[in-house]
């Protein structure tokens, strides 16, 4: 059995970690932990790769099949927002295998589901059950590691997240090729029965707070914030069809969604509430404001270029790839990023995580200016590696230094709330992400084609000649003189449709980098390291 922990009553987040623990019982709850975590991030990079293949099987639009991401997205951010509450109120270890159970559950129920209402149902209860998986890994260490070994246990953790992208880009497009997209959720299965298994085996018996915070519910502030996402979910999910605020509802909803946030975030800090989800009077600190301000940049940059990525290469770039070569190819960075993740915790330490969050964010800028650049419809697949390989040296420093950055000054009592309003801000730039991207690319896609074919009537001479020669060409090869028109008509419009969105998604990488460049400007806003060397042990 795993040794007995004794938490203080009096606060939810003070309970200290099991210094009498051997090397196995870390090992082994390290395992556990990162298992935990696989199970989120796999499913999030497979599923991000067969996007077209589901839209395809529910008989969907690219952007109708978008809202499976955004409703995972959306639900998962809700969940960080109240699970420190819920793991405090039902116990830490219970919430987080009741998470592992409900996500698995939620993997078959998206395996079975036969439309795509069902399917957009159980994506929404996987981004909620995955809230305590994203979370709770982390939660998990701040709350049980003892300080001077967490720097370990948070970068083999992270290595093992980094493989499980890896593999859930390279197993999810084999299997959606050779058989269905159907069987990329079965690994889950078998994930969350040997992490039950090793967290049962090796996570500490935590006593559960009995303060006023975790015995009480925040009704109001549960309400609010399901109002708020309610909305928020309507509008993201359904802007782009009802043309956004040029519609009522899209303003009903968006001001409704303002409102209700801001009187969640009022509630929150209300000294009357003392049963609150989010201690967000944190933020006056100044690097876990730092942290929640890049962590809101950061997720919408993750979200929205690992969504345009492969949807480029797999509907958009000519001859379109498959899922099986597509994963082949994103699976660069997540390798990168394992490979590199060790060095992450040593430099940090050495230099503290304001210059390596300004290092990174310029190799990111650098990385989305040249993933724009390639973005042309006869680029060889291979150029992207380099792009590729520069976003992993930033996602890994990026990730690492804000979560290290955002406790580093913090007492103990205080760095599991910490930690939950950084990802509760960083899940919320997440769930931004994609709906912003779409938005551009349907903005700027639009713009390319009126620019088109207006060049196109511009040149008339040049165009009709052109239309000449392939209707002659099609009539030597058999074709009728008219059926040789209309289809020499039809190859026109469908290369400028292609290139109007190739050029859109050109657009929307040079938006991320934009959005890098305002982050790079903003690490300031993160104090220098007063000892670098003693970071290292956040980290």
């Amino acid at each position: 059995m795993a040794p007995s922990l004794s938490a203080p009553a009096s606060a939810l987040s003070t309970a200290r970690a099991p210094q009498s623990q051997d090397g196995g019982k870390h090992t082994g709850l390290v395992a556990g932990l990162g298992l935990t975590a696989w199970m989120e991030f796999y499913t999030f990079d497979a599923v991000n790769l067969v996007l077209p293949d589901l839209a395809g099987s529910f008989g969907v639009s690219q952007d109708e099949a978008s809202w499976l991401l955004i409703a995972f997205s959306t639900t998962l951010f809700w969940g960080v927002a109240v699970s420190v509450w819920l793991a405090g109120h039902i116990g830490y270890l219970r919430y987080i295998l009741g998470s592992i159970v409900l996500f698995a559950i939620a993997s078959l129920g998206c395996a079975f589901a036969t439309d795509f209402s069902t399917m957009l149902l159980w994506r929404a209860v996987s981004g909620f059950a995955g809230a305590g998986l994203a979370m709770w890994w982390r939660g998990s260490v701040y709350l049980l590691i003892p300080r001077p070994q967490r720097s370990v246990s948070m970068m083999r953790i992270s290595v093992m997240i980094y493989l499980s992208t890896a593999l859930g880009l390279l197993l999810g497009g084999y299997v959606t090729d050779q058989y269905t997209w159907r069987l990329l959720f079965a690994p889950n299965v078998i994930v969350a029965v040997a992490a039950i298994w090793l967290l049962k085996r090796h996570f500490p018996k935590v006593a559960r707070p009995s303060d006023r915070r975790t015995r009480s519910v925040d009704a109001p502030g549960l309400l609010l914030l399901a109002v708020a996402l309610t909305c928020a979910q309507f509008v993201m999910s359904r802007g782009q069809a009802k043309d956004w605020f040029g519609s009522w509802e899209i303003r009903g909803f968006a001001c409704v969604a303002l409102m209700a946030f801001v009187l969640f975030v009022g509630w929150q800090l209300h000294a009357r509430n003392d049963a609150r989800l989010l201690r967000l009077e944190l933020l006056r600190q100044r690097d876990v404001a730092a942290s929640v301000v890049l962590g809101v940049l950061v997720g919408i940059i993750v979200s929205g270029s690992t969504y345009a990525l492969p949807e480029f290469l797999r509907t958009v770039c000519s001859p379109g790839l498959d899922a099986t070569h597509t994963g082949r190819i994103l699976c660069i960075y997540a390798l990168t990023a394992a490979a590199i993740r060790p060095l992450v915790t040593r430099s940090i330490g050495k230099v503290g995580p304001r210059k390596v969050l300004a290092f990174a964010f310029i190799l990111l800028t650098i990385s989305m200016s040249l993933m724009s650049r390639l973005i042309t419809t006869e680029t060889p697949y291979g150029y992207f590696a380099l792009p590729l390989m520069l976003y992993a040296f930033c996602l890994s420093p990026v990730l690492s230094a804000l979560a290290s950055g955002t406790v580093a000054r913090l007492p103990q009592e205080v760095q599991l709330d910490a930690v939950a309003v950084y990802m509760t801000f960083r899940q919320f730039g997440v769930s931004l992400g994609v709906t912003i991207v779409t938005s551009v690319l349907a903005w700027r896609e639009q713009w390319h084609s009126s620019q088109l074919f207006d060049h196109l009537y511009s040149m008339s001479m040049q165009v009709n000649e052109w239309m000449t020669s392939v209707t002659t060409s099609l009539i030597q090869r058999g074709e009728e003189a008219t059926q040789a028109r209309s289809m020499a008509e039809a190859l026109l419009a469908r290369t400028a449709v292609q290139q109007a969105k190739t050029l859109a998604y050109a657009d929307a990488f040079v938006f991320m980098a934009a959005v890098g460049l305002l982050a790079l400007c903003l690490v300031p806003l993160m104090a220098p390291a007063r000892s670098a060397t003693k970071l290292i042990s956040t980290n």
